[in-house]
């Protein structure tokens, strides 16, 4: 049995299937160029940051070229591009802390201290040793220039603190021998000051002059105090201390003066008020159990005493002070005693017809009081 023939229709014949081959090796061509574009439109757009950036520094718009060194380095600097661009990254880095350093000089110049102050510590921290080694020295001499400036409106202890700062980022002390200056001057400024204040402040205003002297002692604001206002201060200082009830510092401030300008007219007046009688009150009582008062009876108080035997004293060859208790007991020493350590204290028993005190032991009397120098003295006498 035959088959029929497929059926062909008639006319022009079938085309033949067109090769592909060529299409496939377009695709990873393309894909090459487009790799090899975009790290050439990456560093370009870098490189045209970087530039713009540069321009800007060098004409001192220092803000507008930070902002375009930073497009440059977060371009070039990320993990992907870095591979690539990396010198191109190093040079915006370098730049920032190059434009930081510039404008915080050109900040100092102005006198914009705090702004200037920011953009040097920026230099310094890039992490580029170079430029932190310069915005030292820029920030010491900041700091330098606005301790100068500080002091001479008047502001003292802020112009004082920032002249200490100075010495943390000059490790060479290249500034050592100004700022020491500058704070001389700052100390002894001061000190005039509070003699100008009203009314005038003499502690504060001697602190100041004994700081100046003890830490600059070479110097001549100290040389020139020592001469003319600090003898003077230091007698005026004492006074004040006094009033204040601070006797031993009153004390010191005169004793220094009697010992280290002797010769002046002021160390005559501090002896003087060294020597000077001080008040002398008490209340004499029966006993520290029963402080009743022990009323119009006469009191003794004796410069110099000897224990004779037990429980026996004498005291002559002194100077004797006697007054007499009021009604209440109380009693003082009229125009004051001189100072001394250890006066007697003794009063009358009229049953034994004699000044009498009482004992600790054998040979120490209780009722002892010491005077010091430029202070009033009090006690309280117990009769038992």
């Amino acid at each position: 049995m035959s088959q029929a023939a497929p059926y062909a229709p008639a006319g022009q014949d079938q085309p033949a299937a067109r090769p592909r081959r060529t299409r496939l090796l377009l695709v990873p061509v393309g894909i090459a160029l487009l790799l090899l574009a975009i790290p050439c439109v990456t560093y370009a757009f870098a490189n045209n940051q970087l530039s713009q950036a540069q321009t800007a520094e060098a004409h001192g718009a220092y803000s507008q070229a930070l902002s375009q060194y930073a497009t440059a380095q977060t371009v070039a600097g990320n993990p992907v591009s870095r591979v690539l661009l990396g010198d191109l990254a190093d040079r915006a880095k370098a730049g920032t802390a190059e434009t930081h350093f510039l404008w915080g000089v050109q900040l100092t110049q102005q006198g914009k201290f705090a702004d200037s102050e920011t953009q040097l510590r920026a230099a310094i921290k890039s992490g580029i040793a170079d430029w932190a080694v310069r915005g030292n020295a820029a920030l010491a001499d900041l700091f330098h220039a606005w301790g100068q400036s500080l002091v001479a409106s008047n502001q003292f202890q802020a112009g004082i603190d920032k002249y200490r700062q100075v010495s943390a980022v000059d490790p060479t002390g290249n500034l050592t021998a100004s700022t020491n200056a500058g704070l001389a001057a700052a100390y002894a400024g001061f000190a005039k000051w509070y003699l100008q204040q009203q009314p005038i402040d003499y502690p504060s205003a001697l602190m100041w002059y004994e700081n100046l002297v003890k830490e600059f002692p070479d110097s001549p604001d100290a040389k020139l105090a020592q001469a003319s206002s600090l003898p003077q201060t230091l007698f005026n200082a004492g006074t004040a201390f006094v009033q204040q009830m601070r006797y031993q510092q009153a004390r010191d401030a005169m004793t220094e003066l009697v010992q280290t300008y002797a010769a002046t007219t002021w160390a005559t007046q501090a002896n003087a008020a060294l020597t000077a009688n001080q008040p002398l009150t008490g209340q004499l009582i029966v006993s520290d159990q029963n402080p009743t008062p022990v009323a119009n009876r006469l009191v003794r108080i004796a410069s110099h005493w000897t224990i004779v035997k037990a429980h026996t004293y004498q005291d002559s060859g002194g100077h004797i002070y006697q007054t007499t208790t009021d009604a209440k007991g109380n009693f003082s020493i009229p125009g004051g005693i001189p100072p001394g350590p250890k006066y007697l204290i003794t009063w009358w028993d009229p049953t034994r017809s004699t000044f009498v005190t009482t004992f600790l032991n054998d040979s120490l009397p209780v009722n002892l009081v010491t005077v010091n120098p430029l202070e009033p003295a009090h006690t309280t006498v117990a009769t038992s």
